[in-house]
């Protein structure tokens, strides 16, 4: 199976589940590369495309949605994975727009990874101002919150990915 393995990492979070998932598709022809780098016309050329982001504000990267709207011929398998520092899950939800693209195209959705990833976008220092304009009750819960995702994704996240790429065969 011919895979492409596509994705935007602003934090490093997102490469970190993708390199793994690429480590998961073991024994296919997988190109792992960055959205940018990736030609959109050459994407109906894999047998299954793997598209990540990270989650910014609820929706994907800006990246993956300009690219979206230069693709015109489609895979005939898709699946979705995402990195966020949210206490909610997204999957499916950020990419709801991007799935509807790929199926109108006949792509067909075969999998959906999610992954918490700290959040490596705001420094400690502004984060720690963002807390102190918070009320104490949601404060003490913002605060456990960043402890809950603290260096993540771990190695036991990045095996969950690995094995997500093992199922996606």
């Amino acid at each position: 199976m011919k895979i492409l393995v596509w994705y935007f990492s602003g934090t490093g979070n997102t490469e970190k589940v993708a390199k793994s998932i690429q480590e998961g598709l073991q024994g296919q022809e997988v190109d792992l590369i960055k959205i940018n780098d990736v030609d959109p016309a050459k994407i109906g050329e894999y047998d299954l495309v793997v598209l990540g982001s990270g989650i910014y504000g609820g929706m994907v990267s800006k990246n993956i949605l300009t690219m979206m709207k230069k693709i015109t011929d489609f895979p005939p398998k898709v699946a979705f994975f995402n990195t966020h520092s949210s206490p909610m899950s997204y999957s499916g939800k950020a990419f709801k727009r991007i799935i509807k693209k790929f199926e109108t195209g006949g792509a067909k959705v075969v999998g959906n990874f999610e992954c918490i990833g700290e959040n490596l976008g705001i420094p400690k220092e502004k984060q720690e101002e963002m807390l102190s304009n918070l009320p104490p009750a949601e404060q003490e819960k913002a605060k456990k919150r960043m402890e809950e995702i603290e260096g993540r994704p771990n190695a036991e996240d990045l095996e969950k990915a690995k094995e997500f790429g093992t199922n996606l065969i």
